[in-house]
């Protein structure tokens, strides 16, 4: 093959005739280009091309909201730290260890100041929507529902009724935030595959907040909040609330 790119006959876009590049063999053979290996990243390693990831999951430096009011990178939270939740303060059962592997983007997302939230594109958020009756409907949503639907296959603590919705990329999505909801749109970045992510498991609760935005935990303590979501309130008015910090 050679890598050439020839016109077998005139190429037509309407009536106009589309002129198409020809690429000498020599001058493949002289870049590098080959039909399996570009030159801007080399063949992946079998192991790397097995490993799907197994977790939606967060990068390090994330920080979580615990449930005394206080902020802490994801990769420094462990068994038994309290988090805030979407349903009240929980524990946490466990830290989850992952890689970012081939089929997954990092997406970045952009709250209040400077809440910056990067994790894997397949990670549930929650989020509001209109039904074509006019009301608003609340559920998970992802930016990668085909990761999501293996998982959901290989993995415990998935057991949705229903798949997330599939998130639009292009178009603003509410999602939800400590401060109620957040019209948002995701910043795609392409990281090595090898890229370690984490993420929490957190006892009787389905989610927690990172960077002020909600996110599935992957438990199996129900599939969301009971009540439309109005964000995190304090003690003296009715929803979720923060445990009251110690004062020395």
């Amino acid at each position: 093959m050679g890598g050439s790119i020839r016109r077998v006959g005139p190429v037509l876009v309407g009536d106009d005739e589309c002129a198409v590049q020809v690429r000498p063999p020599d001058r493949d053979e002289a870049e590098g280009w080959s039909v399996v290996q570009r030159p801007y990243r080399p063949q992946p390693s079998d192991e790397l091309l097995r490993d799907l990831g197994t977790s939606t999951c967060l990068l390090a430096g994330n920080r979580v909201l615990m449930a005394d009011g206080s902020q802490m990178p994801i990769e420094q939270v462990g068994a038994g730290d309290r988090v805030a939740t979407m349903s009240g303060p929980a524990a946490v059962l466990r830290l989850e260890v992952t890689r970012l592997g081939m089929t997954r983007k990092v997406i970045e997302l952009r709250g209040h100041g400077d809440e910056c939230l990067i994790l894997s594109d397949d990670h549930p958020l929650w989020v509001r929507r209109r039904a074509k009756d006019g009301a608003a409907r609340e559920s998970w949503g992802t930016y990668n529902l085909s990761h999501v639907l293996h998982e959901m296959r290989v993995m415990t603590g998935y057991a949705l009724d229903e798949p997330p919705l599939a998130l639009n990329f292009d178009l603003p999505e509410q999602l939800a935030h400590v401060e109620g909801w957040m019209h948002v749109r995701p910043i795609f970045h392409h990281l090595p595959p090898d890229t370690t992510l984490y993420h929490l498991v957190v006892d009787e609760a389905f989610s927690y907040i990172a960077e002020g935005f909600a996110c599935f935990s992957q438990s199996l303590a129900g599939e969301g909040p009971t009540s439309p979501w109005r964000g995190l309130t304090s003690a003296s008015t009715s929803g979720p609330s923060l445990e009251t910090a110690a004062v020395d």
